[in-house]
């Protein structure tokens, strides 16, 4: 399956970076979130991570890396499963819950920016990517009462690059796309699970409030999870897709109008 998973990122750095040893490689993981403007003025939070740096890279981006500076990079998108501690406020009994964790893993060197710069003027190439995939799932419709019609799906993206450092079976990630409007209503008529497509978007983060029950005591939980989803301006149906058989009316035409000129 052809492979396409790539995204530049260019905004404003939020926290200082977080710098993380691998003692089983004896390299460094060097993590920081990028504020983004998209041009529908959107602001996302995409989380970045660069591997495999020795002491002396990760000390030089941690010089460069300063709260409030610019930053582009171009990275891929990155899926884990991971658990998460949610601690029960009446009973303290700390339950873990599985969440799928997204972020992009830059296989270039970030570039920081020297001087401020207008978030507006970089907002049309600020947050956006490709994607080629296979549905994972059914696509899901998603209609809110006054909203379009929305739809979801998950897609299987294989690598093109591997990280070393994550886990040695690691070749394919699993991001999730969200669409809108007419896209929606496409995708709900052509997709199914295995369809392979080709998207163009951005990256989009929000917060949300999930709810469980506590495993010691039955008391209900709510606590905030970042989740990452692809937002497509453009989708393209390449295969096992649904399409429409032609008109038979017009096949007929067709043959006939072949038969006379074969004749002919």
């Amino acid at each position: 399956m052809a492979r396409e998973n790539s995204f530049i990122f260019l905004g404003e750095l939020m926290n200082a970076p977080i710098v993380l040893l691998n003692e089983e490689y004896g390299n460094y993981r060097v993590t920081f979130t990028l504020k983004t403007l998209r041009r529908n003025g959107r602001v996302d939070y995409p989380k970045i991570s660069v591997y495999g740096l020795n002491e002396e890279t990760a000390r030089e981006y941690v010089g460069k890396l300063k709260p409030s500076v610019f930053v582009m990079t171009r990275g891929m998108l990155s899926t884990k499963m991971i658990k998460k501690p949610v601690k029960c406020e009446s009973c303290g009994e700390v339950n873990m819950v599985d969440t799928l964790q997204t972020e992009v893993i830059s296989y270039s060197n970030p570039y920081v920016f020297s001087g401020k710069i207008d978030p507006q003027n970089i907002a049309e190439f600020a947050n956006v990517g490709n994607l080629i995939g296979s549905l994972c799932v059914e696509v899901t419709r998603k209609d809110s009462a006054t909203g379009p019609t929305a739809a979801q799906f998950q897609i299987a993206v294989n690598r093109r690059y591997r990280v070393r450092e994550l886990e040695k079976a690691t070749r394919t990630d699993y991001p999730w796309i969200k669409v809108f409007g007419d896209t929606a209503d496409e995708c709900l008529k052509r997709l199914q699970k295995s369809s392979q497509v080709y998207i163009s978007g951005s990256f989009q983060t929000r917060d949300i409030n999930r709810h469980i029950i506590c495993k010691s005591c039955g008391g209900k939980l709510v606590y905030t999870e970042r989740v990452g989803e692809v937002i497509p301006n453009g989708v393209e149906f390449l295969n096992n897709c649904l399409f429409e058989p032609k008109n038979p009316v017009e096949t007929a035409a067709a043959e006939v109008s072949v038969d006379e000129k074969e004749e002919a």
